[in-house]
């Protein structure tokens, strides 16, 4: 666990997961975690990625996910389409 945290890296990282295939909200109400930590784990975990440099990338898939369904707001993702990695969650899309 992180300072000041209520939940493990191993937990965030699954919730990330699921929030990268639906919007934060249905994944809070699934798995009993409020939004507001939902987005501290995408913060946490964005500025991780942000940290390493990926090597011998060779695809890159861009994709946005909805921070809540159906307002608006939304921001970018990064993976690497090869190994299935995600290497970056930026705050906004149009970063």
């Amino acid at each position: 666990m992180k300072k000041k945290r209520t939940y493990t890296k191993r937990l965030a990282k699954e919730i990330v997961q699921q929030v990268l295939e639906n919007d934060i909200k249905s994944v809070a109400e699934r798995t009993h975690v409020t939004t507001e930590e939902i987005e501290t784990m995408l913060k946490d975990i964005s500025q991780e990625c942000l940290k390493s440099k990926p090597s011998e990338l060779k695809r890159l898939g861009i994709d946005e996910i909805a921070w809540v369904k159906g307002q608006g707001n939304y921001c970018a993702v990064l993976i690497d389409l090869d190994k299935s990695k995600l290497l970056g969650i930026l705050d906004e899309r149009t970063q």
